[in-house]
């Protein structure tokens, strides 16, 4: 609909999150289960026109990557309420930022991202809907694949660690299920969900040999990777 009405991507995002977010709230207010008030998702889209002009747009925790000559370009940055534009829009608001027994910053001591659709009881305090984009100029020559990743791989598996498993897979399929099995043998106990699209120079970056350990990994990995 969207997309019919208005030719920029960005925009076309940015109006697409924001009234999910109105249609979930409109739900939850005429729903009878309370829960839904304060439950909420992270979101990660991207839209790819005419073969070469990609734009992601993001809430939350969630990432986009794009593998560039094998090497990993991080398309998405999270939204932690510890990131200094996002604490300062929350604090304005009123909410304010507590740090749970790991050291990890929640809004009002809840909600660990500081932009997701849903989470109704938090809008009040700064949480908001509106996604960041970012637009990309695709060059099939040396771009091999996007990749779409909830914070349950995030977590365990850096962007680098992701692109070099996906250069060593024969299809995008295989690829998703190899990127998922890792994050659980490493330990995730969040959702693991990857979604892989491959471009022109799929299968060009292959490497000989990828050595991983558990320890560097959970040393190297998360969410600040």
């Amino acid at each position: 609909e969207f997309l019919s009405e208005e030719h920029n991507m960005e925009l076309v995002l940015i109006k697409a999150f924001l009234e999910i977010d109105k249609a979930y709230m409109r739900h939850a207010h005429l729903s009878a289960d309370a829960t839904l008030l304060n439950t909420g998702s992270t979101a990660t889209v991207a839209l790819l026109r005419d073969g070469i002009e990609l734009v992601v747009a993001s809430v939350g925790d969630s990432r986009a990557l794009l593998c560039r000559k094998g090497k990993a370009e991080k398309l998405t940055i999270d939204h932690t309420p510890e990131r200094k534009d996002e604490k300062e829009r929350i604090k304005k608001c009123g909410g304010f930022i507590a740090w749970n027994s790991l050291g990890q910053p929640h809004v009002n001591g809840r909600l660990a991202m500081s932009r997701s659709i849903g989470d109704l009881d938090l809008k009040k305090c700064g949480v908001i809907a509106e996604p960041e984009t970012k637009r990309v100029q695709l060059h099939h020559a040396s771009d091999s694949f996007l990749v779409l990743t909830t914070d349950g791989i995030n977590f365990m598996v850096n962007s680098q660690e992701i692109c070099d498993f996906v250069n060593q897979c024969h299809d995008p399929t295989e690829a998703a299920h190899i990127i998922t099995e890792q994050a659980v043998q490493y330990g995730t106990e969040d959702n693991s969900t990857a979604v892989v699209v491959p471009f022109g120079a799929w299968g060009k970056y292959k490497n000989s040999e990828i050595n991983f350990s558990f320890s560097r990994s959970f040393g190297s990995s998360g969410r600040w990777a």
